[in-house]
């Protein structure tokens, strides 16, 4: 059977959930930047001050260790043999993910539309820009990963070039020894401390349930270390340029902006990077939306429950809490240690039982995905003449004033029979 290309080039008869590795990479950077620049900065300078760069370091690397475990397992099918075997451990991890990423999505979007309704378009009735921001979230969440991973493909090349550019045209006051020293507090408060961020890890465990389709280049590789490398360089200039004074600063990724040396000729670039926050933001909370439905379905059977119930308590939460503030001390207290402990252990539980299962359906696994794969053409079949012992050439002759019924016969002359 020829194989259909729609569009993006994916086939028709492959699984509705699969995108290619570089659509991975562009969301990837997505969720990176919007996740751990808007406010994550500011929270955890708090707390930690000058020492807050090494705070991201150590967990740039916790996050590192999950995101390989996390496309481990995407990259050996592991969703659809613990789908095929009926794992019922897989489904009460895919219950646990989805409540996950409700509480994620909802604290980053209560983080997200707070700051912009107040800060930024302060002007704007908060309740009217909380719905306008929810509505491309829901759009995009239902519309599923293709939609996502294609958003992200137009929009991230051009919020990546903005953020590297403002970067390039940076001019202010640096300190650089402001990140110094690695403790600014004792060692066991330090490492005591780190547990409470939790919600801004794990950010790749939807993509346990898509398909990574391979493109030549390493994509995948190449957008989490650009990620990670350009993340951890924001900060490290945030801390020279704020020192303690960065816990004052409610989005590092906008305020960094505003120190350009093109400012004295075009105005102020701030409105650049906002543009990129509020994109990004959409994606990212949209993918994550994405993973919780792909989740739900998973646990349940069913994905319309969890369709209405995350919008649902996102839309709550930021109408009816006190204040952002409040909703922010709720999400780095025990809270924070929870979400810190789930977002660990779901990604090593999911790639040890996807091994497990593995091994012990050998054959299974082999045949996987038999039903994606393009049948081998059919090889034409020798005319039948058996019914009536007509040759094939002059069956072929035959046609002209008879038909040839199925099974290789000629049909009766009806003026013969009459005669």
């Amino acid at each position: 059977m020829k194989r259909t290309r729609v569009q993006h080039g994916i086939y028709k008869n492959l699984p509705s959930n699969a995108i290619y590795n570089s659509q991975a990479a562009n969301v990837i950077f997505a969720i990176g930047i919007a996740f751990k620049l808007s406010t994550a900065p500011s929270v955890i300078s708090q707390e930690y001050g000058s020492s807050t760069l090494w705070v991201y370091l150590i967990l740039s690397a916790a996050e590192l260790i999950l995101t390989v475990c996390i496309f481990a397992f995407a990259r050996m099918r592991g969703d659809g043999l613990l789908r095929s075997t009926g794992s019922v451990l897989y489904r009460v991890c895919c219950g646990i993910a989805a409540l996950w990423l409700t509480a994620k999505g909802t604290f980053y979007f209560c983080y997200c539309a707070a700051y912009l309704a107040h800060e930024q378009f302060g002007g704007v009735e908060p309740t009217l820009f909380y719905l306008l921001l929810l509505a491309p979230i829901i759009y995009l969440g239902i519309k599923g990963s293709r939609s996502i991973a294609r958003t992200g493909e137009i929009f991230v090349p051009v919020f990546f070039a903005l953020i590297v550019l403002n970067l390039i045209f940076l001019e202010t006051d640096l300190d650089i020894g402001r990140n110094l020293p690695v403790f600014s507090m004792e060692p066991s408060s330090f490492f005591k401390g780190l547990p409470k961020y939790g919600l801004w890890l794990g950010d790749a465990l939807p993509f346990a349930f898509l398909r990574i389709k391979n493109k030549r280049l390493p994509y995948v590789t190449g957008g989490v270390a650009v990620t990670f490398a350009l993340v951890n360089i924001i900060i490290f200039l945030g801390v020279s340029i704020y020192g303690e004074a960065l816990k004052t600063v409610t989005d590092l990724l906008i305020r960094i902006a505003g120190f350009n040396q093109l400012s004295m000729d075009i105005g102020r670039m701030e409105w650049t990077n906002l543009f990129a926050v509020i994109a990004l933001s959409i994606i990212s909370l949209s993918f994550v939306f994405f993973g919780c439905t792909a989740a739900a379905e998973r646990a349940t059977g069913y994905s319309l429950p969890s369709k209405i119930i995350f919008p649902a308590v996102v839309a709550i939460t930021v109408l009816f809490s006190q204040s952002s503030q409040a909703v922010a001390q709720f999400a780095v207290g025990l809270t924070g240690y929870i979400l810190m402990a789930l977002a660990i252990a779901l990604p090593l539980i999911l790639l040890a039982l996807a091994i497990y299962t593995k091994k012990k359906y050998a054959g299974l696994y082999k045949c996987l995905d038999a039903e994606y794969r393009p049948h081998p053409p059919l090889r034409p079949s020798n005319p039948y003449s058996l019914a009536d012992n007509v040759l094939a050439g002059m069956k072929e002759n035959a046609t002209q004033t008879q038909n040839v019924l199925e099974n290789g016969s000629l049909q009766p002359d009806t003026q013969e029979n009459g005669q």
